[in-house]
């Protein structure tokens, strides 16, 4: 006997409630073939459509001289002979079945009704038109793109970018970017976050939290000169300074996952241990940090900023230009040691798609069917 349980991981009937794919279950029949088994032949009248339960069937267009053309295969969760079914035509290609296979079998009349009573139906028929087109057209690949993206969108997870690097390593250019490409209304900067709370905490009873990034471990008691002390330290006043933003980070995701709300999070704090610990399993929260290629890049890219944007300062970001460099090391290796995607930021364009590109893949991993 077919159950709600049976279609629950079918795309055909994807985003229905149980009541509705009890309905839809009790509609149709039930049918289990063995391996080699052509159960839709080419040329012939339609009347219903199989959807695919268990086992594998191959879809093929046979000639006069008995051979076939395979056109593709179709597994569990997939459904044939519908385009024949709802266009009131021959059977446009053969399928057999490859191995055992389960069925759920609705004629034209049961499926015309599922189908009034559920538009959602029409658009998942639509998708999987799309899909296979694509398949033939682009390639498995873009179209497990598609797929993926499909159900994240329709999982109604918010997604989160965790946008990380060095100052100097285009963050906030980059997150302005990707907000417009993934049209998402929320940005936010953890240096903004910083300045809420030296309002809220004097310098006097935080110097850390006021200090700059790369400055943090001079707030830091009983450190010496920067001749005196040794890249352990550098680290070590920037984490501590990092860590006083953990909480209002936690915040910014929570009410992102509250409010079903993708969000793009860009800073220096957002180191790849800080990523780790902002992960949530209600929302797609992917951390991504940015590097430069050589020292004497980030020197350069600092140096224009500074001449486009005076107000920024480039003076005092090249009079620390060690302890940065040294910091971007540090998120490098901890980026190795946390499994967190790295892409290195030389041209605009080609970051952007190289991002993309991460996100896809951790949509296909996430919301693969």
């Amino acid at each position: 006997m077919i159950s709600a349980g049976d279609l629950q991981d079918t795309r055909l009937f994807a985003g229905l409630p149980p009541h509705e794919l009890d309905a839809i279950a009790s509609s149709g029949i039930g049918q289990t073939l063995p391996a080699n088994t052509v159960f839709i032949r080419q040329g012939e009248s339609s009347s219903s459509v199989f959807i695919i339960l268990s086992g594998r069937s191959k879809v093929y267009l046979a000639d006069r001289q008995g051979g076939h053309k395979v056109l593709g295969q179709r597994g569990p969760g997939e459904h044939v002979g519908e385009v024949a079914m709802l266009g009131d035509s021959v059977r446009t290609a053969s399928v057999a079945t490859l191995e055992e296979s389960r069925f759920l079998v609705l004629s034209r009349r049961s499926f015309m009704q599922c189908l009034a009573r559920n538009p959602q139906i029409g658009l998942n028929l639509e998708e999987a038109y799309v899909l296979r087109s694509m398949n033939s057209e682009v390639g498995q690949k873009a179209s497990q793109r598609y797929r993926a993206w499909s159900a994240f969108r329709r999982s109604g997870l918010p997604l989160i970018l965790l946008i990380g690097g060095c100052a100097g390593s285009g963050k906030s250019t980059l997150a302005a970017e990707l907000a417009l490409r993934l049209d998402i209304g929320r940005t936010q900067s953890t240096d903004l976050l910083r300045e809420v709370m030296r309002l809220l905490i004097p310098a006097q009873s935080d110097p850390i939290l006021h200090a700059s990034t790369y400055q943090a471990w001079q707030a830091v008691p009983g450190t010496g000169s920067a001749e005196e002390v040794d890249d352990q330290v550098f680290i070590a006043g920037f984490r501590a300074q990092a860590d006083r933003l953990a909480l209002a980070l936690d915040g910014v995701v929570s009410r992102s996952i509250k409010e079903q709300a993708s969000t793009v999070i860009e800073g220096i704090h957002l180191h790849p241990d800080c990523c780790q610990r902002l992960e949530h399993q209600d929302a797609v929260v992917l951390p991504i940090l940015l590097t430069v290629p050589s020292y004497d890049e980030l020197k350069a890219h600092l140096t224009r900023r500074g001449e486009q944007a005076p107000a920024r300062g480039a003076k005092r970001y090249l009079e620390n230009l060690e302890v940065i460099w040294e910091l971007q090391s540090y998120f490098i290796a901890e980026a190795h040691r946390c499994g967190i995607a790295m892409v290195e930021n030389k041209y605009l364009n080609r970051t952007v798609d190289r991002i993309m590109e991460v996100i896809s893949q951790r949509l296909v991993e996430q919301f693969s069917e």
